[in-house]
């Protein structure tokens, strides 16, 4: 009798043990999928703001350079 319980409580464990098993699983690859996803992110936004500093810098060149080549134009 002792040996059954005993016997249906390594059965229960090893059922609880493989649905852990599984969500761990299943929570692996989410986890997987969100990291794919940020460093796509990750990639584009710098692209993005590589972009947008060069227009920047640009700009702010050309601000500093045309008063001073008008300035120099118009001695």
């Amino acid at each position: 009798m002792a040996a059954d319980a005993l016997e249906v409580r390594i059965a229960h464990l090893e059922g609880a043990c493989e649905r852990i098993d599984r969500r761990l699983g299943a929570v692996e690859s989410a986890l997987q999928s969100v990291r794919t996803e940020l460093r796509a992110t990750r990639t584009d936004l710098l692209s993005r703001m590589d972009r947008q500093f060069f227009w920047i810098l640009g700009l702010l060149i050309t601000s500093i350079l045309l008063p001073v080549a008008l300035r120099a134009a118009g001695r």
